[in-house]
């Protein structure tokens, strides 16, 4: 085993946010977000599909990941798709929102010396669909919340690579070598998780109060009190696709017991029937994204 230096947990939370408040590094949330977002949240009868298009269309590399994706054979594309106003029509007010939230934040793609952002956001995105997934197994009232909650929980790790590049490089070599969960090393080594540099971004976005708690308690459902049900989806998808080699490019050394995990035992209060849920078929279900979110990430990287 390569020898490693030891970094001291230095790095306050105050000279952190010194930091970032005195850096123009940190990211800005991307300008056709929430405009789009907030047209496409309207029920499908009163979206107006010509403002959606104006939207998009202001956006260079947005516009041509949506043709791309209402082109793929992966979307059922059946003839070429030349216009954005048919790709949006193709692919439907669901499926535009989530490529419309996934595209614009992956814009943000620092590169780090050993960051892969394209194993991040499949990560990311692969807890999107889990959470969504499970939120409807459980009757949770709002689908669209749980797959934006599983697309950004993990958002402090770009801050961390983008505003403590050196010591979070460091940080992710240790994991690594050691096959540790990232945020235990975070802790020990800078004194501080992507939880806490999530929480940050969020503020400085004015990201909606239940993002913000799921991007500061995603590790630690226990001190969720917003929205614990939700946070709890976000912890229990993370963990299974740590587990199930749709992690952070690494393989963890991670032991879960889920029907004992704290986010499992909220989730099974808010809907009794959890327990008796067929973990095998779930596990070919979440087996069957890994294809999907790897063919979807590598065409929404395409820019």
């Amino acid at each position: 085993m390569k020898t490693l230096q030891v970094i001291m947990p230095t790095l306050s939370l105050t000279e952190f946010q010194r930091r970032v408040e005195g850096l123009d590094k940190l990211p800005s949330l991307p300008a056709v977000l929430l405009p789009a977002l907030n047209q496409l949240s309207a029920d499908s009868d009163d979206v107006d599909l010509n403002k959606t298009v104006q939207l998009i269309s202001h956006d260079s590399v947005l516009s041509s990941q949506v043709l791309h994706i209402a082109n793929s054979p992966s979307f059922g594309a059946r003839q070429r798709i030349t216009s954005l106003r048919t790709a949006t029509l193709a692919l439907g007010i669901s499926r535009l929102r989530e490529i419309v939230t996934s595209c614009s934040l992956m814009q943000i793609s620092p590169i780090g010396r050993d960051f892969d952002p394209t194993c991040f956001w499949e990560h990311s995105l692969a807890c999107a669909l889990v959470c969504r997934n499970l939120a409807r197994k459980i009757n949770y009232a709002d689908l669209e919340r749980a797959y934006l909650a599983g697309l950004v929980h993990d958002l402090g790790i770009l801050v961390n690579v983008l505003l403590i590049s050196h010591e979070f490089s460091r940080v992710f070599e240790i994991a690594v070598d050691s096959r540790r969960p990232l945020l235990d090393v975070e802790r020990e080594q800078i004194g501080m998780t992507h939880e806490i540099t999530g929480d940050l971004l969020s503020s400085h976005w004015h990201l909606c109060d239940y993002l913000s708690e799921v991007m500061r308690h995603h590790h630690d459902v226990g001190n969720a009190t917003r929205d614990p049900v939700l946070t709890s989806l976000v912890n229990v998808a993370d963990l299974l696709c740590r587990t199930s080699g749709l992690g952070y490019g690494y393989e963890e050394s991670l032991e879960v017991r889920l029907l004992e995990e704290p986010a499992w035992k909220v989730l099974a209060a808010h809907s009794p029937g959890l327990n008796s849920l067929d973990m095998a078929c779930f596990a070919t279900e979440i087996e069957s994204y890994v294809q999907e979110v790897r063919t979807l990430v590598s065409v929404l990287f395409r820019f």
